[in-house]
């Protein structure tokens, strides 16, 4: 089968979020290689470029039937709520590929229920013919998620634009930002990023604290949302906040260092463009960051590693890794060769490659067939909540006037049905699918605690059969003369 059209499934899409800067990339590689694309939204959209706003909708579970060539479903849930749109993946008559960029661990956002269920939801990948990650660790959290067959996933690392971030602006403009930013004499360290709790700006702000003694003249820029926690006001004085910019070359050029404490990426963007830029990077030893500076497979050498990691969790040794860069000179050039040579792994030529070999290949596994789910993957109310019927034609059965008769039906019936009906049915459907995750949700707890149970159960059973055991030799003890 041929692929010439695509339609791409998102929650919504948003100018500052790394999901959607990466639906524009795909949409782009996608239509130069002749694909007519379009993307469905459904939450909202704010500052599109033109060309995408040109191929966007709005589009509603209730509302949108599949019928392209290839379906894409954009699967990234931080703490955005639900994603309906998505399930049409059970139904779209082609291709498929469940592009999957992580879920946030409930536990970051103190046991988010939306969270739980949308990792409850990654089953739903079980109705693509292919599974793509944006790293190792992401294909392994899916798999943990969702039990899809890793050898069913592809990973393909979004696309940093590094020739651009490898150019440094002047230095009179470098030098009117570092004035007016008040960095004039200080050693810059770099964290690019919105200050969520799994951000982990709190603990490089320890880091900070305890190199102050040492280190008078470090001074920490933050990149990004501008929400300050309270670790971060310790230290106040040796923080600057810049808040969300629409260039991020300028600032890693003021950069000494750059460091990412997250908890949980499966990617890193801003630790891409730090390589890019030749800043030397400092990364978490957690997640996807390891392998994104080349210190997270078997085959990498610590020595060839493009940044250095630290302990998650250990302020100290944070302090530690920051002090070895800023001390040490042949380390910080090394550094800053070897990010930028590991920057390259991941320009938009590498993406425009991977997604045209992912689409071969999912284009010969369509012509196949729908892909197969295995009946203990399957969720039977998942087939049953929509309940509208799309369908559904006015029409009369009257010889000669019928077509005039169901044309007057229409005109006197569409404002009731587009303007309250048809929203009515739509919200039914939502809450439908919300019960549907609700009771799957309850079942996968439902067999946990069976099997949790099971466990203690057989661990009575071995504990009386030791201490029968034991009564038995006591006795036999006591009766030996």
């Amino acid at each position: 089968m041929a692929i010439g059209s695509a339609h791409i499934l998102v929650a919504g899409l948003h100018s500052d979020d790394a999901t959607s800067h990466h639906t524009f990339d795909l949409v782009r590689v996608l239509r130069g290689q002749g694909i007519d694309v379009r993307v469905f939204y459904e939450d909202q959209v704010h500052d599109l470029p033109e060309e995408i706003g040109a191929v966007t909708s709005q589009a509603y579970y209730a509302g949108y039937t599949p019928s392209a060539d290839l379906t894409i479903v954009q699967y990234a849930v931080e703490h955005t709520g639900w994603f309906h749109l998505a399930d049409r993946l059970r139904d779209a008559p082609g291709a498929s590929i469940f592009w999957y960029h992580g879920v946030t661990p409930p536990a970051r956002w103190g046991g988010d229920a939306d969270l739980e269920v949308a990792q409850l939801r990654t089953a739903l990948v079980w109705h693509a013919h292919l599974a793509v990650t944006p790293s190792p660790f992401a294909a392994q959290e899916l798999h943990q998620h969702s039990g899809y067959p890793l050898e069913r996933m592809r990973v393909v690392p979004p696309a940093v634009p590094v020739e651009e971030l490898a150019r440094a602006p002047g230095p009179a403009a470098l030098d009117k930002l570092r004035r007016r930013l008040h960095l004039t004499g200080k050693r810059v360290l770099l964290s690019i990023g919105h200050i969520a709790g799994d951000k982990r700006i709190d603990l490089l702000s320890e880091a900070l604290a305890l190199l102050r003694p040492t280190h008078p003249d470090l001074h920490l820029l933050v990149v990004g949302d501008t929400d300050q926690n309270d670790a971060a006001r310790q230290v106040a004085g040796q923080v600057t906040w810049a808040g969300r910019v629409a260039q991020v070359e300028p600032y890693l050029y003021l950069a000494d260092l750059a460091v990412l404490p997250s908890r949980h990426e499966g990617f890193s963007v801003p630790l891409v463009e730090a390589m890019a830029a030749g800043v030397p990077v400092i990364a978490g030893d957690a997640g996807a960051l390891p392998w994104v500076i080349g210190a997270g497979e078997p085959e990498d050498r610590p020595d060839a590693a493009a940044g250095l990691l630290f302990a998650p969790e250990d302020a100290a040794d944070l302090a530690y890794q920051i002090a070895r860069i800023l001390d040490d000179r042949a380390l910080h050039a090394d550094l800053a060769r070897r990010g930028r040579a590991r920057a390259q792994r991941y320009a938009p030529d590498r993406l425009a490659a991977n997604v045209a070999q992912v689409v071969e290949e999912v284009r010969g596994l369509a012509a196949a067939g729908r892909p197969s789910v295995p009946a203990a993957r399957q969720r039977p109310l998942f087939g049953y909540y929509d309940v509208a019927l799309r369908g559904y034609r006015v029409n009369s059965g009257l010889p000669l006037v019928g077509r005039w008769v169901a044309a007057v039906r229409r005109a006197l019936t569409s404002h009731v049905k587009e303007a309250y009906l048809d929203c009515i049915i739509e919200r039914q459907v939502d809450y439908n699918g919300i019960l549907a995750l609700e009771v799957a949700r309850l079942q996968e707890e439902v067999r946990r605690l069976q099997a949790e149970l099971a466990t203690l159960r057989r661990d009575c059973a071995e504990a009386e059969n030791k201490q029968d055991a034991y009564n038995q030799a006591k006795g036999n003890e006591e009766k030996t003369p």
